[in-house]
């Protein structure tokens, strides 16, 4: 994330009017970004003006017009630009030629099912920057033109991902110069753990099974025996794939340490606050878990409810 913010910086420097479209794959990572966006960017000094473009929200075309960072959803980007070029009675959507960077996270979910998307945004990004760059050709551009790589887009593109297989290919894709003449790596950055900012220790435990619930089901354990050993006194967090197993997971992390007869070893806080706590929640599920120190958060939970 730290590149994302350095090339931001580096667009307003160079386009000071210009715009850049963060792109997460999930509202919450969204709206995550927005919050942390707005505290950094749009306080003083920069007071830049930071907008989260999802299906809860709407704005006028002069505010779209002013903004800066635009943070949206990949469906939601992907609505909007289809409709970059404006018409003769609408030029609401017109701003999208006004974009000069677009960070995609998780760009590796590309093979995922939600990647005809992502797909559909990159490749209409850059045949809008490859023709914004022919109607500039048209003015005082022109006299350098010839200087100019053949791949130079006029709208920089940044992929964050994790591990991926085919990263040359990927970055060939996009546009990214992924190599220069001396065949150096020159748009492809490969950071591994040891320049983390907290140093990080992997441990991996493999488990067998086709079907996914089950597999499911017969890690839980594991998963608490870990807590215990590596991190049984600070926070964790455990990431599954589906709202109904982050119910099933806390539900069983409960059972375990009941079994250990001490169901609220998760629990670092009174009875007494944690229910007046529990009591604000809307959702069954977190109402339940969290008065044992077991939070839940998808998207499926209520703002409110993720903010707790």
């Amino acid at each position: 994330m730290k590149v994302a913010e350095i090339a931001l910086l580096r667009m307003k420097r160079i386009h000071s009017e210009a715009k850049c479209v963060y792109i997460a794959p999930l509202k919450s990572l969204a709206r995550e970004r927005l919050k942390e966006w707005k505290r950094k960017l749009g306080s003083k000094p920069l007071n830049w003006k930071v907008l989260e473009l999802s299906g809860d929200t709407h704005h006028d075309e002069n505010t779209l017009k002013n903004s800066d960072v635009l943070v949206c959803t990949p469906e939601k980007w992907d609505l909007i630009s289809r409709g970059w070029r404006g018409s003769k009675t609408n030029d609401a959507k017109a701003f999208v030629k006004d974009v000069r960077l677009l960070v995609i996270d998780e760009i590796h979910l590309l093979g995922e099912e939600r990647g005809a998307v992502l797909e559909a945004i990159v490749s209409r990004t850059r045949f809008i920057s490859r023709l914004i760059d022919s109607e500039s050709n048209a003015s005082e551009s022109i006299r350098n033109y010839a200087t100019r790589s053949e791949n130079t887009d006029v709208i920089r593109i940044i992929g964050l991902s994790t591990a991926i297989a085919n990263p040359h290919d990927l970055g060939d894709w996009i546009g990214i110069k992924v190599k220069d003449t001396e065949n150096n790596c020159i748009g492809l950055y490969n950071f591994r753990p040891s320049v983390r900012p907290i140093p990080m220790v992997v441990h991996v435990s493999g488990f067998p099974g086709r079907h996914y619930c089950p597999r499911m089901a017969t890690m839980n354990k594991p998963c608490y025996a870990a807590i215990q050993e590596h991190s049984p006194t600070k926070p964790v967090i455990i990431f599954v794939a589906s709202r109904r197993q982050t119910r099933l997971t806390a539900l069983d992390l409960i059972n375990y340490a009941a079994g250990d007869a001490n169901p609220t070893a998760f629990l670092g806080c009174s009875d007494d606050y944690i229910h007046s706590v529990a009591d604000t929640i809307k959702d069954n599920s977190l109402r339940h878990t969290i008065t044992f120190g077991i939070g839940l958060h998808h998207a499926g939970l209520s703002t409110k409810d993720r903010d707790v």
